[in-house]
């Protein structure tokens, strides 16, 4: 009935446009321009199919009763006793987690860069990176709204809120690396694959330990300010060449305070996160990873992470 009615309102709304004059052709074409010189209609556009309708219909199937291990009410992944147990961070201690991932970020997007070229010597393709490059191509206001808002809140959202919590039954720290595997696989960027594992890394371990996904949004969004927004800020400026170099100076200087950090966090013990009650505790089996689902999964990936960087260097 609603199709037949749909179909209906369609025809009798294109048999009015004609009497007017109008033809689809030209309304669509008027529509196509209306869009097009409007940033604001088209980032959100954009972002529709990602964050409003994937992720969404993402966690109605992982939250699906046959899926979960006890019964939960509404769309939740935690247990009435894993929502007695979380844990508050301080802002010390948030600026602190903060620290350990510039660290990450460094290491891992120069391993990115370096695989990178290459790939690029090897089949003489210039693989660029296609996140700075449309990073490069829109307005400041577009890049802070998608990437310092909505990237960190839906991503948080998604991969630890949702990945974690259905995963956790087989072990805290199966689910933390699973969570960044996929993490990571899903950016679909060679330079980004090695730091957004990393990142993955950071981000599920302080919401396993903390069991609350609104500090693991404000470290995302963090993040993506100090790595994304502000170098497009300073690129944009008067004298890019020096502030450029200021930057990244600053921003290894950051990266060895937070790697020292990180090192005395880890021998004082503190990188501990207990297991019970779980299927494969540590990292264990191999069939948290390697299962004909995760394998699909990675295969597709790959060739997408490839057709993006071939696409991207056009």
């Amino acid at each position: 009935f609603l199709v037949i009615f749909a179909l209906y309102f369609v025809a009798a709304f294109v048999d009015g446009l004609q009497n007017y004059g109008i033809t689809p052709s030209e309304l669509t074409e008027s529509v196509t321009q209306t869009i097009d010189s409007n940033t604001i209609v088209l980032s959100f556009i954009a972002s529709i199919p990602a964050y409003f309708i994937s992720i969404p219909i993402t966690l109605l199937f992982l939250n699906m009763k046959k899926y979960q291990d006890v019964p939960l009410k509404g769309l939740s992944f935690f247990t009435p006793e894993e929502k007695a147990k979380t844990k508050s961070l301080s802002v010390p201690e948030l600026l602190l987690y903060f620290l350990f991932t510039v660290p990450f970020a460094v290491v891992g997007s120069l391993i990115g860069a370096i695989i990178a070229q290459i790939i690029s010597t090897i089949s003489g393709i210039d693989i660029s990176d296609a996140l700075s490059n449309s990073f490069e191509q829109m307005p400041l206001w577009q890049v802070f709204i998608s990437a310092v808002i909505l990237a960190p809140v839906f991503e948080e959202i998604l991969f630890r809120y949702a990945v974690i919590g259905y995963t956790r039954r087989y072990g805290k720290w199966n689910a933390i690396i699973l969570s960044a595997v996929i993490f990571s696989i899903v950016h679909a960027n060679i330079y980004q694959t090695f730091y957004t594992f990393l990142l993955g890394v950071i981000f599920g371990y302080i919401y396993v330990n903390t069991g609350r996904i609104r500090y693991t949004v404000i470290l995302h969004m963090m993040f993506n300010l100090f790595g994304a927004f502000i170098p497009l800020m300073i690129a944009g400026g008067a004298d890019v060449t020096s502030a450029s170099i200021a930057y990244s100076i600053g921003e290894y200087v950051v990266a060895v305070i937070g790697l020292i950090c990180l090192i005395i966090y880890i021998k004082k013990g503190k990188l501990n996160l207990p297991e019970k009650d779980a299927i494969v505790p540590g990292l264990g089996s191999k069939d948290v990873y390697i299962n004909p689902g995760m394998i699909c999964f990675i295969i597709l990936g790959i060739i997408l992470t490839i057709s993006t960087a071939i696409t991207s260097s056009m």
